[in-house]
């Protein structure tokens, strides 16, 4: 049972990375960074995953998607607009710092 909390906090912890990697590069957007501006479209306000298929050729980041646009819920729609978006080899260094897989 404790290892599952760990898994928990880890997770939250590794939320909190993306979420701070977002807040601290965002100046730097656009000039090779590791963001990338990207509006979400009508099609994609109610499915977080098909804008992960189209930032990051996986539907596996849904919930990368979903905190980089400010929602907290499966069912909450995105809003259209143009939200900025940590880059795949971002979060691929955060997974492995904070040890989450499938996020």
């Amino acid at each position: 049972m404790q290892s599952f909390f760990l898994c928990i906090a880890m997770r939250n912890e590794f939320y909190i990375a993306i979420r701070r990697h977002i807040e601290v590069n965002a100046k730097r957007t656009g000039y090779g960074g590791s963001l990338t501006a990207y509006e979400i479209g009508e099609d994609e306000i109610n499915d977080p995953s098909l804008v992960s298929q189209r930032l990051y050729g996986t539907r596996q980041h849904s919930d990368i998607v979903r905190l980089s646009c400010g929602t907290s819920f499966t069912h909450e729609p995105l809003p259209q607009k143009v939200f900025l978006f940590p880059s795949l080899n971002a979060i691929i260094q955060l997974q492995k710092r904070y040890e989450v897989t499938n996020a």
